[in-house]
């Protein structure tokens, strides 16, 4: 295959994907070109048709999945579980509850999810890749673990087996968000019963916070949250590229370096400040750059978004879209 033919799958192959369906172009350019080999002159308009098509198939999946998505109760009342406290290991990811077999791995692949920890009064805290523990988007009540940010509620169940605890939490990820797929499970291992209430989240990353404030009409105002975009040259108005919820919902950028936010658990101020440019968190010791832009005769905010990804794993930030309410 061409390097440009290649690069025509590719695009399309991962919109697709991400826009919630099965179909993969790939195979059926290859059939085309398989059918067509003979047919020199029509080619080009052919690849431009298919094209089209698909592009639009794409864009329309957009609303489509936005639609259909799954969203679960989330709104449960704490109900203790004294069973669940303290620390859980990754061992497998298995389909069904009942294709566990302690020493016996069923994937082969490196597990996402590394542990939990459970702490009193529905806390989570959350490793992945083998990473420290962090905040977590979870919360818990006896028998789930709810995240309301993406509006997912995942039943757990805790065996015993040959005197080892052992949990099979239900993974809802956007293969059941948006592709209605049946969660699999991952298995853990309780490996202590500790209270982590005290428990001190290592971040890795801390930015240069101590900045003086500087007035900035430009960034004073109603913000609302449109778009969230792996970069500012990435974000299509017409287009959205993030499927779920936004977890941040909005911006109030006030006088004197005052900002509060609202996100989908409800509105907090205290520890954020805003300085021209810059948004700075002092608890998690980050600083994030704010870029104003105005595109179409509306005015945009690209806000860095340096959540724990970025603190603890080193991932490049992406950016919250916010648009300018009058």
């Amino acid at each position: 295959m061409k390097p440009s033919n290649c690069d025509i799958g590719i695009i399309l192959e991962r919109a697709l994907e991400q826009h919630s369906q099965t179909i993969s172009f790939e195979p059926i350019w290859n059939k085309h070109l398989n059918n067509n080999r003979k047919i020199i002159k029509n080619k080009k308009q052919t690849v431009m048709i298919l094209v089209a098509v698909f592009t639009f198939f794409a864009i329309t999946s957009v609303a489509v999945a936005g639609i259909m998505r799954n969203i679960d109760k989330t709104n449960y009342s704490f109900v203790n579980d004294p069973q669940v406290i303290g620390k859980w290991e990754s061992v497998d990811f298995v389909e069904k509850i009942d294709d566990f077999v302690p020493g016996k791995k069923s994937t082969q692949d490196n597990l996402y999810l590394s542990a939990l920890a459970f702490i009193k009064q529905g806390k989570v805290l959350m490793s992945v890749e083998n990473g420290n523990l962090a905040i977590s988007a979870f919360n818990w009540t006896k028998d789930k673990l709810l995240n309301k940010q993406e509006k997912t509620a995942s039943e757990y169940v805790i065996k015993e087996i040959n005197g080892t605890p052992y949990m099979y939490f239900e993974w809802k990820s956007g293969d059941y968000v948006f592709r209605n797929m049946k969660p699999y499970y991952y298995v853990l291992k309780k490996v202590d019963s500790n209270d982590y209430s005290n428990y001190q989240v290592v971040h890795k990353i801390e930015d240069k916070i101590d900045y003086p404030f500087i007035d900035d009409s430009q960034m004073k105002g109603k913000w609302e949250s449109v778009d969230f975009v792996k970069t500012i040259d990435s974000f299509k108005p017409e287009v959205s590229s993030w499927m779920g919820d936004l977890y941040l919902t909005g911006l109030s950028v006030n006088e004197n370096g005052q900002l509060t936010i609202t996100t989908t658990s409800g509105e907090s101020s205290s520890l954020l400040t805003w300085t021209k440019g810059m948004i700075i968190n002092r608890e998690n010791k980050t600083a994030s750059k704010c870029e104003i832009k105005e595109i179409n005769g509306t005015t945009y905010m690209f806000y860095e978004w340096k959540s724990g990804d970025y603190t603890n794993r080193g991932m490049t930030p992406e950016y919250y879209v916010l648009k300018k309410i009058p």
